[in-house]
């Protein structure tokens, strides 16, 4: 539901395929992967640079989980999101299955005086989407001035400075 709304938040507009995807979605439920496969899916044949849009659906729908969901509970300044992400506790509050199916989403290393860590993931999630999702969880409490989220030397680790 968070990719759908972050979609039309942005107005991306992937066609009638898309629509017809996100037309019963309600936000309290669950939903199987296959079903973001597909939207995603649907905006990267919709747009010939989709990796950008991508990034910014998932800051969008960062965004919107620390607005609308429990985000403001949980986190207080950006670097709690980090934390958040220690042993998958974050991915596992969104994303439900085993691991050998759904991937991890974790917290490596951190370094708050050096405004420095690294999250590794294996999840079966578009990189440019997590990256966004790491952008716009940080950058939801409004407290931090930078974030620049790399992940191009090893697609499942992003390195990310923060001050």
């Amino acid at each position: 539901q968070g990719f759908a709304q972050a979609c039309i938040n942005l107005n991306i507009v992937a066609g009638g395929k898309a629509a017809d995807l996100i037309r019963d979605i309600q936000v309290t439920n669950w939903y199987p992967f296959a079903q973001l496969s597909d939207l995603e899916r649907i905006v990267i044949e919709a747009y010939e640079q989709a990796a950008p849009i991508l990034e910014r659906v998932g800051m969008e729908m960062m965004l919107g989980w620390y607005r609308f969901g429990p985000g403001k509970d949980i986190i207080k300044k950006g670097v709690d999101f980090l934390y958040f992400q220690t042993g998958s506790q974050g991915y596992a509050s969104v994303v439900k299955g085993p691991e050998h199916l759904v991937g991890s989403f974790s917290l490596v290393e951190i370094d708050e005086a050096k405004g420095r860590a690294l999250i590794r993931s294996t999840t079966p999630f578009n990189k440019d989407l997590e990256r966004g999702v790491i952008i716009g969880g940080m950058s939801a409490p409004g407290d931090l001035d930078y974030i620049d989220v790399k992940n191009d030397e090893d697609p499942r680790s992003f390195k990310i400075e923060f001050c």
